[in-house]
Parts: structure tokens; C-alpha cells; sequence
């Protein structure tokens, strides 16, 4: 049967056939076929990215089948250090942490370094929150023994002796800034914590047991013969070894007023070096604390802070290896071979900064 033949046979079976009806039910079999694939077709598309959303999690949840980690590099990215000090409380008995380090030349209140060589320029260097001055004095003499600068930096009281090996008394003398010098007194001791100290408001010199007026020279008695003088930052307070009991620090209101000894005789510094730790460095505004050194077994003077004692709970204070300890009225700042540790009140570190550049052998103060 031909082609021809075919269509004229399909033409009879169709004959009473609504053509029209046929055509609208074929459309309506089209559009659903249509739906269902779309609807198939999306139903596996949800499902294939489920699994593989699935299998991610998994792989999250399974770090062997990731990359390899290094040891000590965290994986993801590290936030950087914060600069703002933590505020959280440090474990009592044990040394504060530090938080980082800071530049030098932002510690707070004055720290000082003076050199006085014979024969070489006398120089201070002084770090006042963020300002580095230096003031010269002159070149030392061959006698001169001690210097301390006035609080404001600006002038330094000296101690000279006419023969340093027999501890011979000498002049108590008070440079300039460039170096013109004035004698305030003659035979005055400077041996070991006898020598000169500035009273905070840089008017007065006190010396072996006696005032003299920094300007004039005008001299008057003060209460007993101090050793190791020192005020409290504000001025309020002195502690100095006590003349009256044997390994104990004195320490009374700034008038002499409700003196209390204490003694140090229970420190293991007392069997350990050449006596108890006598030779005050500091002492806090509410005279609570003390900064003491060691003793010496000659008559030279000692610089240096061996410990912190608490002379209400009679305990040295956990503040670890350090070369120097001064008191603020809010704290206190401790000096170590590397850094300037900033303390609060709680004795918790709250800043600290590199030890500024200095020469060999200088000695160091600070005044808050």
C-alpha cells in the first residue's frame, strides 16, 4: 500500500470525528507531559544538591579528608592582637601578665637615667610621658660620689668626699643645669643610705640628719638621722630604716607623725645576703607597701629593688625578677632588664614598654 493509499484509509476511520476536540485534548496531554518532566526534573535536581550539600557537611565534619593542618597555624584567619590592656583580673600569687609592649618615650611620670663618671660629661636622660630630655651638668670631679636630680630635672644634689677609700665626709653641692655649682654645706657623711635626697617639692635638701635649703644654704635639724630616706609619690608619707629597731623600716606620715616600725627579720634576704633587706627604695601613699634592696657590707649606696613587701599581710609580693620598683599614686611601675611594667593598684599589669636606651652603669629614678 502506497503513501496515498494510507492517508485515505485514516480519513475513513475519521470520519464523525470532532477534529477541533481532538486537536484541545491532545494540547491538554502535551501541557501535562510538560509539567510532569519540569517537575521531575526539579524534584532531582533538589535531591542531587541535597547530597551534595550532605556530602559537605560531612567533609566539614571530617577534617582528615581536608587539607592538612600545620602545627601551630590555625586554619582560619587570626584576628591580630588587640592593643588595648585586659582587664581581667590576674591569678592571685602569681606574676602578672604584660600586655604588649608600648614605645618607650609613652611611659608615664619622669624615668631617668644619669651617668656621673670622673672626667666624663655629667648627663640626664629623662623619658616625661613621651618627651625625651636631656639635660647636662658639667663634667664630674674625681670626688664627686653621689648624685640625685631634683624632681624637676633641672638641677642635681651631690655628694663629694676629699678621700672615697676612708669614706672621709665632704661638700653637699647643688649643680645647675650646664654645670655651675654652689656648695650648700661642708662635712657632710654620704656613706651608704646617708646620702642627700630632694623633699618632693625640690626647696629642701635633706642630708645626714638635716635640712638645708636648696637655694640659700639655711640649715636646720630633722627628726633623727634617716637612712634610706625615701617620700611616698604624693608627698604624704617617709620610710627609712628605723634607729630604734634592729632589721626593721620606719614609716610615718611626711610630719613625723604615727611612726610604725616593721620589721623585715623573717625575709630570706637575711641569710642569704649580708643582712636583712633594709635600704628603702619606695614607699606607697598609704605607707602599706615598701620597695626594699639589699644591704651592703661596705659603705657604698644601693640602688636596686630586691622585693615589695606588704607590711599589713607581712608577705613579699609576687612581682617576678626586677630591677627597680617605684610607687605611683595609682600603682606602681617595675623595672625589669628588658621592660617598664605598668602596675594599678591591684598590682596587676596594665601596660608595658621597652627600657629605654641608656648608658652603662647609669643610675635610674622616676618620680610619678
Amino acid at each position: 500500500m502506497n503513501l496515498h493509499e494510507q492517508f485515505d484509509d485514516l480519513a475513513d476511520e475519521m470520519t464523525g470525528t470532532d477534529l477541533a476536540d481532538l486537536r484541545h485534548r491532545v494540547d491538554r496531554t502535551s501541557r501535562r507531559l510538560r509539567t510532569r518532566r519540569t517537575v521531575v526534573t526539579a524534584a532531582a535536581a533538589v535531591a542531587v544538591l541535597a547530597a551534595l550539600t550532605g556530602g559537605a557537611t560531612l567533609l566539614q565534619l571530617r577534617p582528615e579528608d581536608g587539607p592538612p593542618v600545620l602545627p601551630g597555624v590555625s586554619a582560619s584567619p587570626s584576628r591580630p592582637p588587640s592593643t588595648v590592656p585586659s582587664t581581667a583580673a590576674s591569678t592571685p600569687g602569681s606574676p602578672p601578665s604584660s600586655p604588649p609592649a608600648s614605645t618607650a618615650d609613652a611611659i608615664p611620670g619622669a624615668l631617668s637615667f644619669l651617668t656621673l663618671k670622673a672626667g666624663k660629661p655629667i648627663e640626664l636622660h629623662r623619658y616625661v610621658d613621651g618627651t625625651l630630655q636631656t639635660v647636662t651638668f658639667g663634667t664630674a670631679t674625681s670626688k664627686d660620689i653621689y648624685a640625685t636630680p631634683s624632681p624637676d630635672g633641672t638641677r642635681l644634689a651631690i655628694n663629694t668626699s676629699p678621700d672615697i677609700s676612708n669614706i672621709h665626709p665632704g661638700d653637699l653641692v647643688v649643680v645647675a643645669a650646664g654645670g655651675t655649682r654652689r656648695t650648700v654645706a661642708r662635712n657632710v657623711n654620704w656613706s651608704g643610705g646617708s646620702t642627700v635626697v630632694w623633699t618632693p617639692d625640690g626647696t629642701t635638701l635633706i642630708a645626714d640628719g638635716v635640712r638645708y635649703d636648696a637655694t640659700t644654704g639655711a640649715s636646720s635639724p630633722f627628726t633623727g638621722s634617716p637612712q634610706y630616706l625615701v617620700y611616698s609619690p604624693s608627698g604624704t608619707r617617709t620610710a627609712y630604716i628605723s634607729p630604734d629597731q634592729y632589721n626593721a623600716v620606719r614609716i610615718s606620715k611626711v610630719d613625723g607623725s604615727a611612726p610604725r616600725d616593721v620589721s623585715v627579720s623573717g625575709l630570706a634576704e637575711c641569710e642569704q645576703t649580708a643582712g636583712c633587706p633594709t635600704s628603702v627604695q619606695a614607699v606607697s601613699d598609704d605607707g602599706r607597701y615598701v620597695a626594699l634592696g639589699n644591704v651592703n657590707s661596705d659603705p657604698s649606696h644601693v640602688y636596686s629593688t630586691a622585693l615589695v613587701y606588704d607590711t599589713v599581710a607581712k608577705q613579699r609580693m609576687p612581682l617576678g625578677t626586677f630591677e627597680h620598683v617605684w610607687f605611683r599614686p595609682d600603682g606602681a611601675v617595675v623595672v625589669t632588664a628588658t621592660q617598664v611594667k605598668v602596675l594599678d593598684r591591684s598590682f596587676k599589669v596594665v601596660h608595658t614598654y621597652p627600657v629605654p636606651a641608656h648608658d652603662a652603669g647609669a643610675v635610674a629614678f622616676y618620680r610619678s
